[in-house]
């Protein structure tokens, strides 16, 4: 993490200490080099820090004492199965998306506008008549 540290400390007692999160903002967080996430991809990337940076080791991980260790996966094992009313909204939305993004024409242009320039140029190439004399060569210059 990088960031002006400063920002995230306080004075007391003549030592530096961590301030209290309650009465920061958002913008002094993201200048401390914090993005926004949530509670359980912090854990997930704790975990990842404490195992060396090593993704499989996190798996492997033999710390079944610690607070994070059900968590360390990236999901919760406390959260309920989803019911299977979820189940069928959720296929329903995925159905209605698929529907409405092929009806959506391409993005990725039309037959109309290909080969055309964003901006026009003079078939000549007198690109200072058509800009005021910026363009002007040697030749015309006083």
């Amino acid at each position: 993490m990088n960031g002006d540290r400063a920002i995230g400390l306080e004075r007391r007692d003549g030592h530096g200490v961590g301030r209290d999160l309650r009465g920061m903002t958002a913008e002094e967080l993201t200048a401390l080099g914090h993005v926004r996430m949530s509670a359980q991809q912090a854990l997930r990337l704790r975990c990842i820090d404490c195992s060396g940076a090593s993704a499989a080791e996190v798996r492997l991980c033999i710390h079944v004492q610690c607070p994070a260790w059900p968590l360390r996966m990236g999901r919760s094992p406390w959260r309920a199965p989803p019911s299977e009313a979820q189940l069928a909204q959720v296929r329903t939305l995925a159905a209605r998306r698929a529907v409405g993004a092929a009806n959506q024409p391409s993005r990725r242009g039309s037959d109309a506008t290909a080969g055309v320039a964003a901006t026009p140029v003079p078939a000549d190439g007198d690109v200072g008549q058509t800009h005021g004399g910026a363009g002007r060569g040697a030749e015309d210059r006083p």
